[in-house]
């Protein structure tokens, strides 16, 4: 079995920053009874997701091969991307949301290998080679992706890519959690907390929605 890293709750990286959810209580209101509120039941506390046969949810999750979201068939859209952002993506998630899915889900998680692309060029580079591409070539084209898709840190990643997200689709709710690979437990990050608490939470920032339009059509 793969090794975890250690529990986000222990790691100095993450424990002051997420919000356990131990009881069904601790979910934020606006999610209960939404199938947000159903993954968060089906990873925390063992509740099975019954579908109901149509597409309820989107859930935008990382590569990583030690998480896999516990939902059934029939139940939910995934997209699998480089440490969960749907840079890229946009239009298989606009795709889900005219099936009818009004729900989106973003995870990330602990350990993310997005954040140690740095050190992994080098056999990048190498793995292109080997398979027949011209040195410059390879050098230059993960030069270019790395900028894209590297991150520093996992909280910080997921918190732009969900105002990202919100610039462009403003009228589905996104939900922003956090898993830890130790437990597969789904967490709060602290500033979506203090976000809900904010009196100016819905209002809109008309330049950032064009500029957001204008680099989809890039």
């Amino acid at each position: 079995m793969p090794e975890h890293p250690l529990g986000v709750t222990q790691n100095p990286r993450f424990n002051l920053r997420l919000s356990k959810m131990e009881t069904p209580a601790d979910i934020p209101e606006r999610w209960h009874n939404t199938p947000i509120a159903a993954l968060i039941g089906a990873h925390n506390f063992d509740i099975p997701i019954q579908p109901a046969g149509n597409p309820e949810l989107l859930i935008a999750a990382c590569i990583e091969f030690r998480f896999s979201p516990r939902v059934p068939s029939m139940y939910a859209y995934v997209i699998r991307r480089a440490s969960g952002r749907l840079l890229g993506s946009e239009f298989p998630m606009l795709y889900t949301l005219s099936r009818g899915v009004k729900h989106v889900v973003m995870i990330a998680h602990d350990d993310c290998g997005m954040t140690k692309v740095s050190e992994q060029k080098p056999a990048m580079i190498q793995t292109l080679i080997d398979q027949g591409w011209n040195k410059d070539r390879a050098e230059d084209f993960v030069a270019m992706h790395a900028g894209k898709y590297a991150i520093e840190d996992e909280v910080d990643a997921l918190k732009s890519e969900f105002f990202r997200l919100r610039t462009l689709f403003k009228k589905i709710e996104i939900a922003p959690l956090f898993v830890s690979l130790s437990s597969h437990k789904l967490y709060l990050p602290n500033w979506y907390l203090e976000f809900l608490a904010s009196p100016a939470m819905e209002s809109s920032d008309e330049s950032a929605q064009v500029a957001a339009e204008d680099l989809l059509m890039m």
